[in-house]
């Protein structure tokens, strides 16, 4: 193509027909011009396409992580159940002073036992540090992804100064040994008889006015409030997140 052209240059300037070739300069020029926009405008529809599977494929990255998110508050909300049961079934045994020293401490431990729940963002990270937030065209989904995760952030942080304060408190007794956390079968299993032999003996568990047996009865009592207080803060994340996580449903194609 490009020798025919050169050919018909040639051709009109041989022939000295300077306003024809002119005309025919001023054409191929025009050509040129919208060989060019072409290429531009199918860049561009490339550019969009692409855009547009990048947007798709993040819609459904965000609902795997909310998926993931939901099955973990799940499994959490579980364990707060589980600790309530065991702090309620603990302080019914307590005044009955019919359970060992062992039943107790190992039961106060899996009462307190607890795992942080660390939300899935990986992808939100992706967007926001990428600099890629433009490409969510969806001004309704992307305001509601920005105060979602702006309120995850806050119950979360709750969530979290919640377990360490139960935490802090379960092992703020003057003296751990007269408490018996050594009895507890993981500790028991490390000390050995012979560590164990050497250990002061406690049996607060028998006397109401004992300081380590009103303490004791107390953390129960928090740990079962702090544990109905960490089902609230899942249940409002899956309340923040059900509109959201809606959304995402419909735009995942």
């Amino acid at each position: 193509m490009i020798k025919f052209f050169r050919h018909i240059r040639q051709r009109l300037i041989g022939e000295n027909r300077f306003s024809k070739y002119l005309l025919y300069a001023i054409g191929e020029i025009i050509l040129v011009v919208i060989g060019i926009l072409i290429a531009l405008q199918i860049n561009n529809w490339n550019e969009a396409r692409k855009n547009t599977n990048t947007e798709n494929e993040y819609y459904c990255r965000l609902l795997e992580d909310f998926e993931l998110d939901r099955n973990n508050i799940k499994r959490l909300s579980d364990e707060s159940d589980y600790k309530i049961k065991k702090s309620k079934a603990l302080l019914l045994d307590l005044p009955k002073k019919e359970k060992s020293k062992e039943y107790l401490i190992d039961n106060y431990i899996q009462a307190l036992r607890t795992n942080a729940f660390v939300p899935s963002k990986v992808t939100i990270l992706d967007i926001t540090s990428s600099g890629k937030l433009n490409l969510i065209k969806n001004d309704s989904i992307k305001k509601i992804l920005i105060r979602y995760y702006a309120e995850l952030d806050n119950l979360v942080y709750q969530l979290d100064l919640n377990r360490n304060h139960s935490i802090q408190r379960a092992f703020d007794y003057e003296d751990d040994n007269q408490v018996g956390f050594q009895y507890a079968d993981y500790a028991k299993a490390s000390l050995e008889n012979e560590v164990m032999a050497t250990l002061p003996i406690n049996n607060w568990q028998l006397d109401e006015n004992s300081k380590v047996y009103k303490q004791f009865q107390n953390d129960l009592v928090f740990f079962v409030l702090m544990s109905n207080r960490e089902k609230q803060h899942f249940q409002k994340i899956l309340n923040e997140m059900q509109p959201v996580y809606k959304q995402l449903q419909k735009l995942c194609k």
